[in-house]
């Protein structure tokens, strides 16, 4: 039986979204709850300072919130500030800052190509991501080059401190130390992890896989979330069933697969190429949850853009030379130039009868963007078809 004399709040790890539909985000577990009126209304009196008789919760909405942790009773009141704005339509869910392009290796299959001296101001990242949680955005992606090798990382670090969105850091892991994790004010630490250590040097150079090894140990003692990225290239197929052994035995929350594209350094090194078959067959042992693709009848990249190390905004990592604009204009700005593509306008996706599950895969990886993706294609099956 629940107290109902007891005070009722939301967990500092969630918060009301008003995004297409009404939802509730749990950061902590990277979960989105979509609400009716009346949860949305009800979740809203939740503030600390009314009682679970006042809040007026339905009862099963009630239970299942404090089973899950979304909620918690409090003998005392602990008044909390309860603000909602509407997102865009469609909303900005997931953001990834490039905050510089420094780094500390010179992978064959970089799509940044040579690394080089070009940092985001701490003041510039603060307001991009500032007016990224008051768009309602959800995941934060702070990447590179290398993150960590970012001239002024305290500085950085220090502007996430109680963002009340999901922060994942995405690294090479070979500037991580166990000092450096316990600063961080992320919830989870993506470490690249490209095959054993022969395929893994192959493509970042000798003694790196030890060392992303060594990290991805370091992130999972932390108690923060460990994710894992590998990138499928032809010196690594081989290791996929041994690198699916190693990704579980770290206990990581995710494992991203992804197969490259024919830009950036992999341009001189092409032999790393794969086929879209055998990138399926790779990628067909990623697990895990993060999605930025396309849903309802659109095409990916509908929720997600990057901001790049030179403050340019596009709708992924690999527009930059078709920018939406610069985050000094301001970033809602920029995201409503945005121009969401439906897969109706794909050819070759239009009539598919998977289209939907598929969600057209990557526009980067398709020959151009009304073109659908090889990989994807065969993925569901289909023969690929053009024009």
């Amino acid at each position: 039986m629940i107290d109902q004399a007891k005070f009722i709040k939301m967990a500092d790890h969630v918060g009301l979204r008003l995004l297409e539909t009404p939802c509730l985000y749990d950061r902590r577990a990277d979960e989105l709850y979509e609400l009716n009126d009346e949860g949305l209304e009800g979740l809203e009196r939740c503030n600390g300072a009314m009682t679970v008789a006042q809040a007026a919760l339905e009862p099963e909405f009630l239970q299942d919130c404090l089973d899950e942790g979304l909620l918690v009773l409090l003998d005392e009141p602990q008044p909390q500030t309860i603000s909602l704005s509407q997102s865009p339509v469609p909303s900005l869910r997931y953001l990834e800052v490039q905050i510089t392009w420094r780094c500390n290796l010179a992978c064959r299959h970089c799509y940044l190509g040579k690394a080089r001296a070009e940092d985001m101001a701490p003041d510039d990242f603060r307001s991009v991501v500032e007016e990224f949680e008051a768009m309602g955005g959800l995941r934060l992606m702070v990447s590179g080059g290398e993150p960590l090798a970012h001239p002024q990382w305290p500085e950085i670090n220090a502007v996430l401190d109680g963002l009340p969105v999901r922060r994942a850091l995405l690294s090479n892991g070979g500037l991580l130390t166990s000092e450096i994790l316990g600063q961080l004010n992320f919830d989870e630490v993506q470490i690249s992890i490209d095959g054993l250590q022969k395929g893994h040097d192959m493509l970042r150079g000798k003694g790196s896989f030890e060392r992303a090894v060594a990290a991805a140990h370091l992130v999972r003692t932390s108690g923060l979330d460990l994710s894992i990225a590998t990138m499928a290239h032809s010196g690594n197929l081989d290791e996929m069933g041994d690198m699916e052994e190693l990704v579980r035995s770290l206990d990581a929350i995710e494992w991203g697969i992804d197969a490259p594209v024919i830009s950036g350094r992999l341009s001189d090194n092409p032999d790393l190429a794969v086929t879209p078959d055998q990138a399926v067959q790779a990628m067909a042992r990623a697990y895990g949850g993060a999605f930025h693709g396309g849903s309802d009848g659109m095409a990916c990249g509908l929720h997600l853009c990057t901001v790049a190390a030179d403050g340019k905004v596009a709708q992924c990592g690999f527009y930059f030379d078709d920018p939406l604009g610069v985050a000094s204009e301001g970033l809602r700005v920029c995201w409503q130039r945005r121009q969401p593509l439906a897969l109706a306008d794909i050819a070759g996706c239009r009539d598919c009868d998977v289209a939907d599950d598929c969600g057209g895969g990557c526009r980067f990886r398709a020959a151009d963007r009304l073109s659908p993706d090889p990989v994807m294609c065969a993925a569901m099956g289909k023969e690929l078809e053009q024009g």
